[in-house]
């Protein structure tokens, strides 16, 4: 009998004792606290990259939309002037450039620079008409596609690498169509 009330005795003050309590929580909040700071930090690097990459967009068709004439070359220098605004190597990033005419049938491809080992647009069908304005026919437009890859901090928090794409159409400014001295209009 006295055995048994020793072992109760014990177990209950055992089952009463909380020291070590707080190491435990400890152990428990550690890395839920991690894997929040570091898909916050995750979701914040998108975030900021994708801004980036449309500011940085927007300010080579701004740059594109003042010109009357470019060449390949001055392409190529719209595709270093985006990369060294995102804070990357030109090889990282690739751009398109297109001067886009509203025809009696549809949208046409009047000239188109890729940078890089990105191919120009060769066929209308592939134009992105979704994003275009109604034109009239004879009404020229820039098109502007910019691309800079994203690798996530961590993909676990349920973001993929993948490459980060703007598309825009920009009017020219000051004359109706942005001629290329490479690529004469026919």
């Amino acid at each position: 009998m006295r055995m048994m009330k020793w072992i109760t005795h014990h177990l209950n003050a055992l089952k009463r004792d909380e020291s070590g309590a707080t190491l435990v929580e400890f152990m428990f909040v550690v890395p839920l606290i991690a894997f929040w700071f570091a898909g916050t930090f995750t979701f914040f690097d998108a975030y900021s990259t994708w801004t980036r990459s449309v500011k940085a967009t927007y300010t080579v068709a701004d740059i594109l939309s003042r010109q009357t004439e470019v060449d390949d070359n001055y392409i190529a220098d719209m595709n270093t002037l985006f990369a060294s605004i995102m804070g990357v190597e030109k090889t990282d990033t690739y751009m398109r450039i297109s001067n886009i005419e509203q025809t009696e049938d549809g949208l046409n491809i009047d000239w188109s620079v890729g940078t890089g080992t990105y191919p120009a647009l060769t066929r209308n069908r592939d134009i992105p008409a979704e994003i275009f304005p109604t034109l009239q026919v004879g009404e020229s437009t820039i098109l502007i596609e910019s691309h800079i890859p994203f690798v996530p901090f961590q993909e676990y928090i349920g973001i993929e690498a993948r490459l980060l794409v703007k598309k825009l159409v920009m009017n020219p400014r000051f004359t109706s169509k942005l001629a290329n001295s490479d690529h004469p209009s026919g």
